[in-house]
């Protein structure tokens, strides 16, 4: 459990970094990104201006007008241009800067720049943006190409670095959040660690009196010297309490020492076929007495590796789940077969109330007992955790499902020996 809590705060933790970091180098792309589009349309519009027919720049010779500015200085062009003026169908190659682009591919780059539509764009495929110019009274219309491979290459290798970057700091907080995880949680393992303990040495500790209330009720049941009637009945009583008492001692008592880690798992090969048999041997005579019937369908010499008696103990939990809470006269289904050539699965079916998706979520916690119509039944609810912790310790899974009407499973997968 702590172990699955430390991942969880690394989990949360690592969420959060990476959603920092997105955002700071999406941020820091886009940015840049419109830094460089600003800087390549300002030359461009500097490039627009410059000797076009009716600019304010044609006009410089003249003197300004009463109470008109006088025309700015000329930008400096930062990136590799080309202009071309169109007027009636003639293309005039005003300025030719790019390297890898011939005057006599204007026309080309031109109707490449009005399939675009607008009156500016980008040719990925070239490495240019382009700027169209209105028309003016002469008709001419100028078009004005920048190169920005060195815009595209520079944004490109932001991204390579922003990556490696990210990266690196992601596995830097990753290894930060293990270390901040085990500080974060120490207190929660304490105090399990003393909850666990205390659960264990108190069960260790009730089964000695257990043990000698139950051989001193054994004994006083046999004893003639007491008079049939109520006594015998206390008697009776103080017996099945205990053994209760004692069951409950055991089963947590098993609960922590699967948490302590204290039992390793065994990996002998065993038979499950025989197993289950087994199982249903002892549980048919039970079902019968309480107006329930057995059906099984088992698939012969079916091995995995395990230990035999906790293999027994989980089938003999399933089975006296079912009988608990089969309806009355209902059936049982017990079936084992080969699901794949690396897995076993058991399935344990009971006729009775469907489970709701609120039990079926809790239903292998320890002391879940269901809704009110299944707290009659005795019981502390304990057995499906005892379950799914021996299914664990096989290296198996274990799963509740309802058909929504009248039929409730319990499903075990396990490996099979190899």
């Amino acid at each position: 459990m702590i172990r699955k809590l430390r991942w969880k705060f690394s989990a949360i933790m690592m969420t959060i970094v990476a959603f920092l970091l997105a955002v700071i180098f999406i941020t820091l792309y886009y940015t840049t990104k419109a830094n460089y589009v600003q800087r390549s349309m300002g030359t461009l519009h500097s490039a627009m201006l410059e000797n076009y027919p009716g600019s304010i720049r044609e006009q410089a010779g003249q003197p300004p007008s009463a109470g008109q500015r006088p025309p700015s200085r000329p930008r400096r062009q930062e990136l590799p241009l080309m202009v071309v003026d169109i007027r009636q169908g003639n293309y005039t190659v005003v300025k030719n800067q790019l390297p890898d682009i011939e005057s006599q591919e204007a026309e080309t780059l031109i109707s490449l720049a009005e399939s675009k539509g607008g009156e500016s764009g980008t040719l990925k495929d070239l490495h240019l943006r382009f700027l169209r110019g209105k028309t003016k009274p002469d008709q001419t219309v100028r078009y004005v190409f920048a190169d920005i491979y060195e815009e595209q290459n520079s944004l490109y290798w932001q991204v390579i670095h922003s990556s490696i970057i990210g990266a690196c700091s992601f596995a830097v907080f990753f290894l930060f959040s293990i270390l901040l995880s085990g500080w974060a949680v120490k207190p929660v393992e304490i105090a399990w660690q003393r909850q666990r303990q205390f659960v264990a040495d108190a069960s260790h500790e009730l089964k000695t009196p257990l043990t000698v209330i139950l051989s001193n009720a054994d004994m006083l049941e046999k004893d003639r010297d007491i008079p049939k009637g109520q006594n015998r009945q206390r008697i009776s009583h103080i017996k099945a309490e205990s053994l209760r008492m004692k069951q409950l001692t055991e089963s947590l008592l098993a609960l922590a020492r699967s948490d302590s880690g204290q039992e390793s798992a065994v990996s002998a090969p065993v038979d499950l076929s025989f197993i289950v048999n087994s199982s249903l041997m002892a549980f048919e005579p039970l079902a019968f007495d309480m107006g329930k019937h057995i059906t099984y369908d088992i698939e012969a010499a079916l091995h995995v590796n395990g230990d035999d008696k906790k293999l027994r103990q989980l089938t003999d939990i399933l089975l006296d789940n079912a009988c608990k809470y089969s309806q009355d006269n209902g059936s049982i289904c017990v079936t084992l077969k080969k699901a794949s050539a690396k897995e076993a699965l058991l399935t344990v079916s009971n006729e009775g109330a469907p489970l709701t998706k609120e039990e079926i979520k809790h239903l292998f916690l320890r002391f879940y007992r269901g809704d009110t119509a299944r707290s009659n039944i005795p019981g502390y609810g304990l057995g499906l955790s005892i379950a799914q912790s021996i299914v664990s310790e096989h290296r198996g899974k274990i799963e509740a499902s309802t058909d929504g009407f009248a039929t409730n499973s319990f499903i075990v997968r396990l490996p099979i020996q190899e």
